[in-house]
């Protein structure tokens, strides 16, 4: 549809008067929309009846257009003659195709088009044959005829001649679009001038000449009127209708003109008498008495698509008459809505139209008698219908070349469409609205962050959907990169984003890949934010990969996922933590403090003990000097000690004494009696004494008091007695002497503890010690002291106190009380009537009033709002001042004058001062009377029809309300209450106001000093200056031909033209561009519209490319910067190869998807722009794809280090299709990623800290910014290494002479257990691969050193010395005893 306002110019012309037409111009704000132009030029027009054009089928007369009176009762003959002054034969088929004519020719045959250079080629065919996208059609008034068919619709066949025809030319025959012609096809030029005027192509200029040659001769006849002329935009042609009975004048004839839908202005303009009446349908009615179609003359419009009847005036000429009709302003009704356009619907709705028709009936004075019959017709010279196109005020450029036409929509309206009527994929945030001259209503962008090509509109996502520019309801559509959501703000499940992600990118949500075998139910879900998968109970880590601190072993059967490490609470390393002790995660090892062993660290390593400690066990540490050995008990830790000798060490003295030495002896404790506890002896090892009451005594022998205690003695249990200070009398923090216990005294405080006042101080409280007495010297005896516990002085007898600075008999309110200025004691004096009571306050003199109305120190004196203070009755009398004029109610104390407002008098403030009125609780003056002194208004011109005043109050308002009224000229034009600005407007160009304010209140008014100012100067109004087209614009130049001198005016460009110059070229424009050309003098002429012609696009900008994956690249490119014509097509090239062809009349954007590239490579690109006057090319662009996940990653190489067996050396390739820059590799042992990366650069990484004899599966994984790979898997196992520990042999049985041992296989073999070895006493007792032996031949009561090595492929290891004991034995070997016997004499 086309979105238009009408003007209906009708216009009586002679027909050799050149005249312009001006058109209706608009201005818009907020919405943009395209110019207006003149869209029905060279479309189809119709009439009916069909056969309403003179001069068809044969010539025919017709009285030229009259005058005068007397002109239309004669008849000036002419004649109009449809044929052509230049007609001449086809030439015969048969001879074209000769190759002797050197002549290049299209046939066209149906829907197939033959191209013929030279004839016939060598095989007797033509030299290409194409079908056609579609027939082609002359379109004349009698009907539609289909090129390549005879009339009666059977095949037949047309010839084009052509001799010079380019690339462009041919393209066209092919698509079917021909140049388009206005003119009869019969008509051709001469041979002296062959070639139609390119500009005016009823004229015909010779071949080989510059088109705006004056050398022309006219290719129709002269009196041709056909009803093409009507439209063709020259105003030297008419169309004339035939001559009209009177029953087909009544009848009357209708014109159709047919134009894509746009915004108008129509303009018809007649050459011959005009008609009786001329009804629009449905727009309007126009006649000189409207009662012909029963409707009043200037009917009212009562709503906005009303039809009414316009009267034409009684007076309009016999030819020239101009009859002007505007669809949107029918002057003298104005339509409602027209001055608010796009909030009136159903006037947007009636401005709708594909087609507009006018019914031409009747004509004013042909009917009177003997008027030539010839008279009897209808004559127009053009029609101009001004438009635009419908675009929702989203666009400024339009292009009504093509059908349907097509908006180019502006950038930031974010709007598509061939009526730019709907939004952009990613911006529906909020629904489509149209834009008005208020706001351009742009599309909302929906925040879709990257991942969506498209959105939608949900009222129910939007908290403001009656706003445009706040909330939103945009809701994304298929979100891309793993995304979901209404803005794709979250993770589809399986993936996740961080918090600190940039939301935008598209690695935003990356997968979990969360390690099954630790995960509930084998889930792959994590959550959305964290990324942190569900873990089974005894499983943690982000990918649910590690066991939690104190389980060890993940498998995929356990429920709980891992194992508890079963350590020992006392014989681990605890963490700062706290928590479940931790363990090796394959093995279960616990982390042991130092010595001590056992996969569950339950035990301390020989020659240590207290597993409890906290840095694990401890050395026995045996006192060399007092014990048999090194080793002790492994709980208690005692040591063998000697004979003599105690203490777990071995190294302990006896009882009063201490220190044992080298030789043995040790120091006495000489403990202090008076301070020893009775019954205890000294630190075996130091000495110490063990003192009584450890609060009370101290000293290494027991011999001092503490601080705070003092007189250490035996007989006191606690040793030494504690301090008794008092604590008000004593220093802060002080302490006595712990000889003598003498307390440290505060000043004027004496005695042993503190506790008694110095001399002239007393007690004043518990905690506040003695204070200096404070007596009055003039009334304390002298040379007396106050009482050292009260504190009481020693006064004279007129004085009284504990300071001696009162009254004597002093109280509350006694009849006397201190004057100060003399410091002695005076009487109250109060008012016998005004005071309650003769006493007064005893230091201040204040008597006690009677009555709420008195004050004063002796109660003689009146308050506030109180006046007249009576000596008898002892009270005063209230003010009573009226309220609404006094200022605060007050009055004078004496006289009882109340204090009044401004404009108020009398005793009481109630009445108003002469001349004032209107007593008022609400107004600060109380009264009201005439304002005063009113500044003059101030003002400034704005506009040549407007001018800008303001004002000030009165300097002397008198009252509280005003009202202002501006004057202008003695006219009243404005009034308010509040001194403001006024903008006054509808003035007359370039002349002077006077302006005064009437000032008024309730009491009066005054008036303001005269104030003139002057509007601005106009324009002046058009003068007769017309302006017409030479020929046809070129792509930078213009013809015009003036009537009357002036310059030339196009657009902001001026053209100064001599006074003799009619014919004017303008240069410099721009190609395929609208100018409005007007002439300047003493005013502005009517603008003329022409339209330049196209030529090359200029200024196409580089494309712009984005790598959407690393197989696409999306281009995007814009139109080029002058597109210099209707731009036909743009094709995408890299290098040689064409990708694509894009029509814009078809597609909505100007983008193309490249597929199927190889990731991280350059690729080259340029977009070549094409119109009807050839082609652009863009700068080239370029661009590299996006990386890939590397491909061709081969498994991992493995193998030992010599020596080496808890080593592995892994070493690796790169992929053989990297598809990016590598940023790291990463190493994957048994399914489990380690926690480092390594720099592309390096190849090769040892792996350390492994299991001895154990297999282990390394793979690979190589990684680009866009994603990574990861190679099979290589199964390697670790060389063996001596078994991690051997456990002591079991002794199972003990005899005299032989040892039954035993022993279990190594925890941790480290491979398999090729043979034990058991020595005794350093001597290889046994070698095999058993477990358990029998050691014979030993001594009775003998002890034996036995050490137990386990030996793999990998080494041995020994375990640690068991010692055994065998039992004793009866002695052996003795022998017999021999008998001396002696005689004693």
């Amino acid at each position: 549809y086309f979105y238009f306002v009408l003007s209906f110019w009708l216009l009586l012309q002679i027909m050799k008067k050149k005249i312009a037409l001006s058109t209706e111009k608009f201005k818009w704000t907020g919405g943009n929309f395209p110019q207006m132009e003149n869209i029905a030029a060279f479309k189809p027009v119709s009439t009916s009846p069909a056969r309403s054009t003179c001069g068809i089928p044969e010539r025919s007369s017709f009285c030229q257009s009259p005058s005068s009176q007397t002109e239309l009762m004669n008849c000036y003959q002419a004649f109009c003659v449809q044929d052509c002054p230049y007609r001449s034969s086809t030439p015969p088929y048969a001879p074209l195709l000769l190759p002797a004519h050197c002549l290049t020719y299209f046939q066209i045959h149906d829907r197939r088009v033959s191209l013929f250079l030279d004839g016939l080629e060598e095989d007797g065919t033509p030299f290409d044959t194409q079908p056609l996208a579609s027939r082609l059609s002359d379109i004349s008034e009698d009907g539609a005829m289909w090129v390549g068919l005879s009339s009666n619709g059977k095949d037949c066949c047309m010839i084009i001649f052509v001799y010079m025809l380019a690339v462009k030319e041919i393209v066209e025959v092919y698509l079917g679009v021909l140049p388009e012609l206005h003119a009869q096809s019969e008509c051709r030029c001469p041979p002296s001038h062959p070639r139609v005027h390119p500009l005016v192509e009823r004229y015909c200029i010779p071949s080989s000449v510059e088109d705006t040659t004056n050398d022309r001769v006219s290719r129709l006849n002269l009196n041709a009127h056909p009803l093409s002329y009507i439209n063709d935009q020259d105003m030297g042609t008419t169309w004339l209708s035939k001559i009209m009975s009177t029953q087909e004048l009544d009848r009357g004839v209708t014109i159709t003109v047919d134009f894509v839908n746009g915004q108008y202005q129509v303009t018809i303009q007649f050459g011959g008498l005009l008609p009786d009446s001329q009804p629009w349908v449905d727009w309007q009615f126009m006649a000189r008495n409207c009662s012909v179609f029963e409707m009043k003359n200037n009917g009212r419009l009562l709503r906005p698509d009303s039809v009414n009847c316009l009267q034409l005036p009684r007076d309009v000429p016999y030819s020239g008459g101009n009859i002007t009709f505007s669809l949107l302003t029918p002057e003298p009704n104005l339509r409602p809505g027209y001055n608010d356009f796009y909030n009136t619907p159903d006037l947007q709705k009636m401005v709708h139209a594909t087609k507009v028709r006018m019914h031409l009936r009747g004509q004013y004075h042909t009917k009177a008698s003997r008027v030539n019959q010839r008279h009897r017709y209808y004559v127009i010279n053009e029609i101009t219908i001004s438009g635009r196109c419908e675009c929702h005020g989203h666009a400024d450029h339009c292009d009504t070349s093509v059908t349907p036409y097509r908006c180019v929509c502006l950038p930031e309206s974010h709007t598509e469409g061939n009526n730019c009527q709907r939004c952009t994929p990613l911006f529906n945030d909020k629904p489509f609205r149209s834009g008005d001259q208020l706001q351009p209503m742009n599309c909302r962008a929906c925040q879709c962050h990257g991942h969506s090509l498209s959105c939608h509109y949900d009222v129910r996502a939007d908290d403001q959907p009656d706003e445009h520019y706040r909330g939103g309801g945009g809701v994304c559509d298929n979100c891309m990169h793993n995304t979901m959501g209404k803005n794709c703000e979250l993770c589809i499940s399986g993936f996740f984003r961080l918090e600190e992600s940039d939301p935008t990118s598209v690695d935003v949500c990356r997968p979990c890949h969360c390690h099954t075998t630790g995960t509930v139910n084998g889930s792959m879900e994590c959550d959305q934010v964290s990324g942190q998968c569900q873990c089974k109970p005894a499983v943690t880590g982000r990918r649910c990969a590690e066991c939690l601190t104190g389980w060890y072993g993940l498998k995929a059967s356990n429920p709980n996922g891992c194992e508890r490490c079963n350590c020992s609470d006392i014989g681990i390393i605890s963490t700062s933590a706290g928590g479940d002790p931790s363990c090796k995660q394959d093995t279960g090892q616990c982390q042991c403090k130092p010595h001590v062993t056992g996969v569950s660290c339950d035990r301390c390593e020989f020659g240590y003990w207290n597993l409890s400690h906290p840095d694990g066990c401890i050395p026995c540490d045996c006192d060399p000097l007092g014990s048999l050995s090194s080793f002790c008990e492994p709980d208690a830790g005692q040591c063998e000690c000697k004979p003599g000798v105690g203490g777990r060490r071995c190294n302990s003295c006896g009882r009063g004494s201490y220190g044992l030495r080298l030789e043995g002896s040790c120091a006495p404790c000489n403990c202090s009696q008076a301070g020893t506890a009775p019954g205890t002896d000294c630190d075996p090892y130091t000495g110490q004494c063990v003192c009584k009451a450890s609060e009370h005594v101290l000293g290494h022998s027991c011999d001092s008091c503490r601080q705070g205690f003092h007189t250490l003695e035996k007989r006191n249990s606690l040793g030494c007695l504690p301090c008794a200070c008092d604590t008000s009398g004593t220093v802060p923090e002080g302490v006595c002497d712990m000889w003598t216990g003498q307390c440290p005294c505060r000043e004027g405080v004496e005695g042993a503890m503190c506790t008694d006042c110095a001399h002239n101080y007393y007690n004043k409280g518990l905690y506040e010690g003695c204070v200096p007495c404070i007596c009055d010297p003039r009334g304390t005896v002298a040379g007396s002291v106050c009482d050292s516990n009260t504190g009481q002085c020693v006064c004279l007898p007129t004085r009284s106190g504990q300071d001696c600075s009162g009254c004597p008999h002093s109280s509350p309110y006694t009849s006397t009380y201190i004057d100060i200025t003399h410091g002695m004691c005076v009487e109250c004096d109060c008012h016998p009537m005004g005071a309650l009571q003769r006493g007064c306050e005893g230091q201040t003199g204040q008597c006690v009033c009677a009555h709420p109305s008195v004050g004063g120190r002796r109660c003689d004196q009146c308050r506030e709002f109180f006046f007249g203070f009576n000596p008898g009755l002892g009270r005063c009398q209230p003010c009573e001042c009226d309220p609404s004029g006094s200022v605060n109610g007050s009055c004078h104390p004496d006289s009882g004058l109340c204090i009044c407002k401004l404009l108020v008098t009398g005793d009481k403030c109630d009445l108003c001062q002469p001349e004032a009125s209107h007593f008022d609780p609400e107004n600060p003056f109380g009264c009201s009377k005439a304002p005063t002194q009113q500044p003059a208004p101030v003002g400034f011109s704005l506009s040549y029809s407007s001018l800008h005043l303001f004002w000030y109050p009165p300097d002397s308002p008198n009252s509280n309300k005003l009202n202002y009224t501006l004057m202008r000229d003695g006219q009243s034009v404005f009034s308010t209450q509040s001194p403001e600005s006024f903008e006054d407007t509808g003035l007359l160009p370039y002349s002077n106001y006077s302006y005064w304010i009437l000032t008024a209140n309730v009491a009066g008014s005054t008036i303001s000093a005269l104030a003139s100012y002057q509007t601005l100067g106009a324009p002046p109004e058009a003068q007769q200056l017309h302006l017409n087209l030479v020929g046809r614009p070129g792509p930078t130049t213009a013809n015009s031909e003036t009537i009357l001198y002036a310059c030339t005016h196009i657009d902001s460009h001026t053209h100064i033209a001599d006074v003799s110059e009619l014919n004017v070229t303008i240069t410099d424009l721009i190609p395929n561009t609208n100018y409005s050309i007007t002439l300047l003098g003493c005013g502005v002429s009517e603008g003329l519209y022409v339209r330049t012609l196209e030529t090359t696009p200029e200024g196409l900008p580089p494309p712009t490319i984005k790598a959407a994956g690393p197989n696409v690249l999306e281009i995007q490119w814009s139109p080029p910067k002058k597109s210099n014509g209707l731009i036909t097509s743009y094709h995408i090239y890299s290098f040689s190869h064409l990708f694509v062809k894009s029509s814009p009349q078809y597609d909505d954007t100007l983008s193309y998807t490249v597929t199927g590239l190889r990731p991280w490579t350059q690729y080259e690109f340029s977009v070549r722009t094409h119109n009807p006057a050839g082609h652009t090319n863009s700068p080239w662009v370029t661009v590299t794809t996006r990386q890939a996940p590397p491909r061709g990653l081969a498994s991992p190489t493995v193998s030992h280090l010599a020596g080496q067996p808890s080593e592995l050396l892994v070493s690796w390739t790169p992929p053989l299709e990297p598809n990016g820059f590598l940023q790291s590799y990463r190493i994957q042992r048994n399914n489990v990623s380690f926690s480092f990366s390594f720099d592309p650069t390096v190849l090769s990484y040892t792996d350390e800290d492994l299991s001895p004899f154990s297999t282990y599966s390394y793979s690979i994984i190589a990684c680009t910014s866009e994603g990574c790979i990861t190679s099979p898997y290589t199964n390697f196992t670790t060389l063996e290494a001596p078994p991690a520990t051997v456990d002591a042999p079991t002794l199972d049985s003990i005899t005299s002479s032989s040892i039954n041992i035993s022993w279990s296989q190594p925890l941790t073999q480290n491979g398999e257990v090729t043979e034990y070895v058991l020595k005794l006493n350093n001597q290889e007792a046994y070698r095999g691969r058993g477990r358990n032996t029998v050691l014979s031949d030993l001594q009775p009561h003998t002890s034996y050193q036995l050490v137990l090595s386990a030996c793999t492929r990998g080494g041995c290891t020994t375990s640690s010395t068991m010692s055994a004991v065998t039992e004793e034995a009866p002695p052996t070997g003795l022998l017999t005893p021999t008998l001396k016997v002696c005689l004693f004499i």
